[in-house]
C-alpha cells in the first residue's frame, strides 16, 4: 500500500510536469492543434470515393440518341461533362490533365443504337491506374443504364470500348513510384533541415558559431547545401530505381526532371530552415516539419487522394502546398513528356515559394543570441 508521503511526492511531480507543459506552448500546440488538424484532414479532406470525374464529350454528328446519352452522363453525380469540337481538342485536354477522360461517339451512333450495334469509345488518362479503372467502369454502368432505359435493350448491348493513355499496362507503379520520389525529397529536404538550427541551440554550439565572423546567410547556405547534396544523392538513387528496377518510362527530358527537382528541393530546404529558425527544440521542429511538410505532401498533393474529390475549402488549401505542383510536374515528365502548359506554371509557383521561404528564413535568423 502506498504511503501518504509517496502519494504527496507523486502529486507534487504531476503538478510540476503540468506547470512545465503549460509553460511550453509547443507541447500544448501538439496536444490541442495537431488532433484537430488531423481530424479535419482525414474527416473532410480525404475520400476514397471518386466523384466529379472530368470528362470531355465529342460527338461529330448530333442525334437524339447521342444527346440523350450526353444528358445521362451529365446528370450522373460521378461526371463533370464538357463538350469539345474535335478529337484533337479532346486529346489535348487529356494531355494537359484538364480532363480525366473523353467520350467519343461515332457519327452513325443514332442509327446503330436502335439496331443494337452501337459503340461508345472512352479514352482514359491511365496515370492513376485505380482511378482509370473506376472511370471506365462508371462510364460502362451509365451507358448500360441508358441503353436499358432509353432503347429497351439488355445491358451490354451498347459496347463501351476503353482506351488507355500514358499507362497502357494499367500498372499502378507508374503513378506510385514517381509519387514516392516526391515524398522522399520532401522528407529529406524539410525534415532533416528543420533540425539543423535547433540542434545547435540544444547542444549549446550556437554560441561558438555566433562568435565567428560568419554571416547569417552563410550559416543558412552552409546548412542548406549539405542537406541539398544529400537529397540529390537520394534523388539520383530514386530515379535509377524507378527507371531500371520498376521499369517506369521516362517520356520527358531527364534534364527537365532534374531541374524541377532542384527547384522543389530549394523550396523544401527553405521550409525546413524557416521551421528550424523559429524553434529551438528538435522535438518541436520535427513535429512541425511532419505536420507542415510530410503530411500535406502525402495527403494534399494528389498522391493518395484525388484533389477534386475534396471539399472546396480543402482544395483551396492545396494551392499553398508546394508538393502539389511538384507532383503534377513529376507525373507529367515521367508519363506524359515535357508539357510546357503544366511545367511553366508549376515552376513559377515553386520559384515564388522558394523566394518567400528563403527571405523569411534569413529574416528570422538574427546573428545574435538575444531574443
Amino acid at each position: 500500500m502506498r504511503s501518504p508521503g509517496s502519494l504527496l511526492r507523486i502529486y507534487a511531480l504531476v503538478v510540476k510536469e503540468l506547470s512545465q507543459i503549460r509553460r511550453d506552448p509547443g507541447n500544448l500546440a501538439i496536444a490541442i492543434v495537431l488532433p484537430a488538424v488531423l481530424l479535419i484532414l482525414f474527416g473532410y479532406g480525404l475520400s476514397l470515393d471518386i466523384q466529379r470525374i472530368r470528362v470531355a464529350w465529342y460527338a461529330p454528328v448530333a442525334s437524339e440518341a447521342s444527346h440523350s446519352l450526353m444528358s445521362k452522363l451529365a446528370l450522373s453525380p460521378f461526371f463533370h461533362l464538357r463538350q469539345v469540337h474535335s478529337i484533337h481538342d479532346a486529346e489535348e485536354a487529356l494531355r494537359l490533365h484538364q480532363v480525366d477522360a473523353f467520350v467519343s461517339i461515332p457519327s452513325d451512333f443514332g442509327e446503330s443504337s436502335y439496331r443494337g450495334e452501337a459503340t461508345v469509345q472512352i479514352v482514359v488518362n491511365g496515370v492513376n491506374a485505380n482511378q482509370a479503372r473506376l472511370t471506365s467502369n462508371y462510364t460502362r454502368a451509365v451507358v448500360s443504364a441508358w441503353a436499358t432505359e432509353t432503347l429497351g435493350v439488355a445491358p451490354g448491348t451498347v459496347l463501351v470500348i476503353p482506351r488507355i493513355r500514358y499507362n497502357d499496362a494499367m500498372d499502378s507503379h507508374y503513378y506510385l513510384v514517381p509519387g514516392c520520389i516526391v515524398i522522399i525529397l520532401t522528407m529529406i529536404g524539410s525534415l532533416l533541415t528543420a533540425l539543423v538550427m535547433s540542434r545547435e541551440y540544444e547542444r549549446g554550439t550556437i554560441e561558438g558559431l555566433y562568435s565567428t565572423p560568419i554571416c547569417n546567410w552563410e550559416v543558412l547556405l552552409a546548412k542548406g547545401l549539405s542537406n541539398f547534396m544529400l537529397a540529390m544523392v537520394s534523388f539520383a538513387i530514386s530515379v535509377l530505381f524507378a527507371i531500371y528496377i520498376f521499369q517506369i518510362p521516362l517520356r520527358g527530358s531527364l534534364f527537365v526532371l532534374i531541374g524541377i527537382s532542384v527547384l522543389y528541393l530549394v523550396v523544401a530546404l527553405g521550409l525546413g530552415l524557416v521551421i528550424s529558425t523559429l524553434t529551438k527544440n528538435q522535438f518541436i521542429s520535427c513535429q512541425l516539419a511532419i505536420l507542415g511538410t510530410f503530411m500535406p505532401a502525402l495527403m494534399l498533393s494528389g498522391f493518395v487522394y484525388d484533389i477534386l474529390n475534396m471539399p472546396a475549402f480543402v482544395q483551396a488549401v492545396t494551392w499553398v502546398v508546394p508538393a502539389k505542383y511538384y507532383m503534377n510536374m513529376m507525373i507529367s515528365v515521367f508519363l506524359s513528356g515535357n508539357v510546357p502548359a503544366l511545367l511553366v506554371p508549376g515552376c513559377i509557383a515553386l520559384a515564388v515559394f522558394a523566394v518567400v521561404l528563403l527571405v523569411i528564413a534569413y529574416i528570422k535568423s538574427p546573428k545574435s543570441l538575444e531574443p
